[in-house]
C-alpha cells in the first residue's frame, strides 16, 4: 500500500439554482404588507413599491434576463428615461429595485445589485403650496354631516394641523395613544423601530374635536372603546370599525379641499397637482405656521426632522410659491385690447 498522499478530486460544480425574481418580489411584497399592517410603512408606499417592481419584472422578461447585474439596472433606468419618465419617477422605480434586492440579499437569495447605482438628479427647490391657518380652518365649514363620520372628518383636520403628523403615524394611532390629561398623542415616527415614544401635543380645539368624535363612537357602539381600537376608524357596513387607511384619510382631506375650491380637476376628472395640495400638505401647513410664529427650531421640533436644513428647505419652497403667486398680480398687464 502506498503511503503517498492522494489528493481528492475537486468537486463537480452543479449549475446554479434557478432564480425566480417574481418569487422574490412576491415574498418582498408580503413583507411590505406586513410592515404596513403594523404601522411601520404607509399602505401607499407598499403599493408603490409593488407596482414599480412589477415594471422591473416586465423589463427583465422582455429582455430574457434571468441574472441581472448593476450594469443592467443602469440600462433599465436609461430605458425608463427614454420612455419619458421624469427623474423623480425614475428614482422611484430605482428605489423599488434597491428595496427588492436588499431584501433578497439579507436572505442570501440574490445580491443587492442596485446598491451602487445612483439615482438621477432631482431639483428640490421647486415652489410648493400649502393652505394657511385660515384656509385650513375653512375646510371645517365643508364637514356637513353631524354624525360619527362628520365628527371624525373634523377631528382629522384638527389633529393633522395641530400635530403635523405624517399619515402613516396618524393611521397607526390607537385609542390608548391619547393621553387626555396631558393633551398628547404618543406615536411612532418615521424610521422608528421601537414602540411609540414620540409625543404630539394637541391644541385645545383638536382635543375637543377628538373628544366629541370618540364620544360619538362610544354612543354609537353602546359600550366603551377598547384601548387597542384604532383612534380613527372607518365608517360603514363593510369596513366599519376597521383602522382608517392613509388612502381613506387622503380621500377625506382632498374631498374637503375640493369642496372649498382649493383643488381642481381636469376635463377627464383627474386631480390637478395631486401632490401639491393633499392630506400631506396639511403637515406642510402646520410646519409653515410654526416656522412663522416661533422660528426654525420650533418648526423642526414639530416636523420631527433630524436636520434643520430639511425644515428650512421645505419652508423656502413654500415662500417661493407665495412670492411667485404674488408677482403674477404685480406683472399683470390687464385686459388685452
Amino acid at each position: 500500500m502506498s503511503n503517498a498522499l492522494t489528493l481528492a478530486e475537486p468537486p463537480t460544480l452543479t449549475p446554479a439554482l434557478t432564480v425566480c425574481h417574481r418569487a422574490f418580489a412576491e415574498a418582498w411584497a408580503a413583507d411590505l404588507r406586513a410592515r404596513a399592517a403594523a404601522g411601520l410603512l404607509a399602505d401607499r408606499t407598499a403599493e408603490a413599491y409593488a407596482r414599480n417592481v412589477g415594471r422591473w419584472l416586465t423589463w427583465l422578461d422582455a429582455h430574457a434576463m434571468p441574472r441581472p447585474t448593476p450594469a443592467d439596472v443602469l440600462t433599465y433606468l436609461a430605458d425608463l428615461r427614454a420612455a419619458g419618465l421624469k427623474p423623480a419617477s425614475v428614482n422611484a422605480n430605482l428605489d423599488a429595485v434597491r428595496g427588492l434586492y436588499r431584501f433578497t440579499e439579507t436572505r442570501n437569495l440574490y445580491p443587492a445589485i442596485a446598491r451602487s447605482v445612483r439615482g438621477l438628479l432631482v431639483r428640490k427647490d421647486e415652489p410648493l403650496d400649502c393652505l394657511d391657518r385660515g384656509a385650513v380652518a375653512g375646510l371645517l365649514n365643508y364637514v356637513t354631516a353631524a354624525n360619527v363620520q362628520g365628527l371624525r372628518d373634523a377631528a382629522l383636520v384638527h389633529v393633522l394641523f395641530s400635530t403635523g403628523l405624517r399619515l402613516v403615524s396618524l393611521c397607526a394611532l390607537d385609542v390608548a395613544s391619547l393621553d387626555v390629561g396631558d393633551c398628547v398623542l404618543t406615536y411612532a415616527g418615521k424610521g422608528d423601530r421601537s414602540d411609540a415614544a414620540r409625543r404630539a401635543y394637541l391644541s385645545p380645539s383638536a382635543l375637543t374635536a377628538l373628544h366629541r368624535y370618540l364620544q360619538a363612537r362610544r354612543d354609537d357602539k353602546g359600550t366603551a372603546l377598547d384601548k387597542t381600537a384604532p383612534l380613527f376608524a372607518a365608517v360603514g357596513n363593510r369596513a366599519g370599525g376597521d383602522r382608517l387607511t392613509a388612502r381613506s384619510v387622503r380621500r377625506v382631506i382632498v374631498g374637503l379641499m375640493e369642496a372649498a375650491g382649493h383643488v381642481k380637476r381636469d376635463a377627464g376628472g383627474k386631480l390637478l397637482r395631486p401632490r401639491v395640495l393633499s392630506a400631506h400638505s396639511l403637515r406642510r401647513s402646520a410646519v409653515t405656521a410654526a416656522y412663522e410664529a416661533r422660528g426654525l427650531e420650533a418648526a423642526q421640533t414639530l416636523a420631527g426632522h433630524a436636520d434643520p436644513k430639511t425644515t428650512a428647505r421645505a419652508y423656502a419652497r413654500v415662500q417661493k410659491g407665495r412670492v411667485l403667486r404674488g408677482l403674477a398680480g404685480v406683472l399683470d398687464l390687464g385686459a388685452c385690447v
